[in-house]
């Protein structure tokens, strides 16, 4: 286990958390701290990432589907709480302290997992790199043709940020080599590409490995813009209009999704930039990752949160009843500072004592969506909403 989670960690791709509607400066984690935690913090006692964990849980991996917004994460936590803590009393697992930058962290971790297609399979990829012609004009034994590069130089590229600036960079002479071979330029779908990258690995019986830094998406928006892609896309409408908007929701799904999108649009791209007489931007492996891990944030960031409407969650979910009446601790403490991380770490610690006291006060343990957390936090953030009993509150 240990092992195949340090392999899934040598990608060196790192999506990082942040909290989006955070009055300040956003709490940020460390991916490789966060799979610590996950470890030391028995997280993978109870819960898989794709199979490797326990199966208590959710597959964490695998539940991704659709991705999530720091937000939308924190209300899945949320919402689990009272079936883990009867679970974990049933297993005999101890709850253990997690600190306000673990979280971020654990947070950061499962963002990163969540930008990761699962494993591919080699025999998989063989089919596809026949069927999609690849193996037309590239390499892949000793006894390939040798038009294009021998694909197994690449097998020590484990980061898919690697074969984006590459299929990027090439794309061009790519699709003109294959047209005047009478090939039409293949579709492709983000499995295929997983499943082609796991098969060119598998041809080389050599282990080694050569890694990137993380992706550091502040970096990848300078780069966005330095490089002149904002003049035909936008992030969430700011921006060009000539190609899609990669700042909305759903766009990107993973990593490998940003390479197979920026394929099948190669002709397309190409027309646009010269038909605006734009050089197609010169990119490194590793500005590719920091541009992939921009996209990536900016698909799955959170917009704010109304904090009008936070204020009538806060009576409507009875949490008043309880933080506004001296039973539990004062939410001023989370003035300025809400957002996904405070909220769920401040969850972890006291949600034992929350879950048992709204229990012997016969009150029921509130479900929120991310949009609701979204506007929780609002409230939080701002001044400390008005004392009084939620609806649910027994009658006298």
């Amino acid at each position: 286990m240990s092992r195949w989670l340090r392999g899934l960690l040598a990608l060196g791709l790192v999506a990082m958390s942040t909290s989006a509607f955070a009055a300040d400066a956003p709490v940020r984690g460390d991916v490789r701290r966060g799979w610590d935690a996950f470890i030391s913090k028995a997280c993978v006692r109870c819960h898989a990432i794709w199979g490797h964990g326990g199966e208590i849980g959710p597959d964490l991996g695998r539940t991704r589907a659709g991705g999530l917004t720091d937000a939308e994460l924190a209300a899945a936590m949320w919402n689990h709480i009272p079936r883990m803590w009867d679970k974990k009393q049933e297993e005999g697992i101890p709850h253990v302290a997690i600190s306000e930058t673990e979280m971020a962290d654990l947070f950061a971790y499962l963002s990163f997992v969540r930008a990761l297609d699962e494993p591919g399979d080699p025999k998989t990829g063989q089919v596809l790199l026949k069927e999609k012609k690849c193996s037309t004009c590239h390499t892949v034994t000793d006894e390939g043709h040798g038009v294009a590069p021998d694909l197994r130089k690449w097998a020590k590229y484990r980061n898919p940020a690697v074969w984006a600036q590459v299929m990027f960079e090439h794309a061009g002479k790519m699709v003109e080599e294959m047209k005047a071979r009478g090939i039409t330029p293949p579709t492709l779908e983000s499995a295929d590409l997983v499943h082609i990258v796991s098969y060119v690995r598998s041809l080389s019986a050599s282990s080694d490995s050569e890694l990137l830094d993380p992706g550091d998406p502040v970096l990848g928006e300078k780069l966005f813009h330095e490089r002149k892609c904002i003049q035909c896309h936008s992030i969430r409408g700011q921006g060009g209009n000539v190609g899609p908007d990669l700042g909305r929701r759903g766009w990107v799904t993973s990593f490998t999704d940003v390479t197979v999108k920026a394929w099948n649009r190669v002709g397309g791209m190409r027309n646009a930039m010269a038909q605006r007489k734009v050089e197609p931007p010169k990119l490194t492996p590793q500005e590719m990752a920091h541009i992939v891990s921009f996209l990536f944030a900016s698909s799955y960031a959170d917009p704010p949160g109304s904090a009008e409407r936070g204020a009538r969650l806060l009576k409507d979910k009875s949490c008043l009843q309880c933080h506004g009446a001296g039973i539990g601790p004062s939410l001023e403490d989370f003035r300025g500072r809400a957002g996904p991380v405070t909220v769920t770490q401040a969850l972890w610690m006291h949600g034992p004592t929350m879950l048992e006291r709204m229990r012997d006060l016969g009150i029921r343990w509130p479900s929120f969506t991310g949009e609701e957390m979204r506007d929780l936090a609002a409230a939080l953030n701002e001044a400390q909403p008005q004392k009084g009993p939620g609806p649910d509150a027994p009658k006298k």
